[in-house]
């Protein structure tokens, strides 16, 4: 039995698929529109959504040479408040002037409700960090005052207090009683604050000024005052240095007022070399 076996009639010509764009009419496949489509499907995607938008509401956003008004009408198309006193803003602890200044800035600036509140917001939160941080810092400066005060004055610290704040209410000024301590306290020194955040009566300077002013005054004036020896580190040191002078009893153990002088230059060094367990 023969079999015929076809002749090869050589390699067939594959139709070729026909892109987008060459589908179009000519004067069409260079449209820069169209050049991101890659089928019919996108394009009608496209359309459809393009009529949905016919008739919406639109803004126009205002050019470089826009006035204040077509800033401010913009503005209210999104939401921003037609009158300064439309804002409410919540969780801000403004007082009145502060939020009357804040509501009439946000409104000249054209900001939407959302914009208002997420600036107050920013602001009170950065307030709220400094007033922290300036607190802080006035305890230090407090702190590093006193400790100074307290080395320069060593054992006389509590004292010279005491006897300050005596003769400042013996000057006058008006005075409470600590409930707990039932000691003399001065309100002012405490509601009035310096510059630097620290109370006026914890300044050094006011300190030593009603302590010498208790000087002056001198026990028999201060209710109360104390009427122990009160001596700094440098007073203590000056007599100190006097009584171990050359040719004084203090080197001459015959002299009979060796003991005494040795006695008291002991009782100096307790003032100039206190103790160091005060507060910290």
């Amino acid at each position: 039995m023969n079999e015929t076996i076809p002749e090869d009639s050589g390699p067939q010509d594959e139709a070729q698929p026909v892109g987008f764009l060459d589908s179009l009419p000519e004067d069409l496949r260079t449209e820069p529109s169209l050049q991101n489509f890659t089928d019919a499907g996108g394009l009608a995607k496209s359309y459809v959504h393009a009529q949905r938008m016919i008739g919406a509401d639109k803004l126009a956003i205002p050019g470089s040479s826009a006035t204040d008004d077509e800033w401010r009408t913009a503005m209210q198309k999104l939401g921003a408040p037609i009158e300064a006193s439309g804002y409410e803003l919540e969780g801000i602890e403004f007082n009145e002037d502060e939020m009357s200044g804040f509501t009439d800035a946000a409104h000249a600036a054209g900001l939407t409700p959302r914009q208002a509140q997420a600036m107050a917001g920013y602001m009170q939160s950065a307030d709220q960090g400094l007033i922290e941080q300036f607190e802080q810092n006035a305890e230090q400066v407090a702190h590093d005052g006193l400790m100074d005060l307290r080395q320069e004055w060593g054992r006389a610290f509590d004292d010279k207090v005491d006897n300050a704040m005596k003769a400042a209410i013996a000057m006058g000024i008006p005075s409470e009683i600590d409930q707990e301590t039932g000691k003399a306290y001065i309100p002012m020194f405490d509601e009035i604050t310096l510059s630097d955040g620290r109370a006026l009566g914890d300044h050094p300077f006011i300190i030593k000024l009603f302590d010498q002013i208790a000087g002056q005054l001198g026990e028999d004036t201060l209710e109360g005052a104390t009427k122990t020896e009160v001596m700094t580190p440098d007073e203590a040191r000056r007599e100190a240095s006097t009584l171990t002078a050359q040719g004084t009893p203090y080197w001459d153990n015959q002299h009979p007022e060796h003991g005494a002088f040795v006695q008291r230059v002991l009782e100096l060094n307790e003032y100039i070399y206190p103790s160091t367990g005060t507060d910290g």
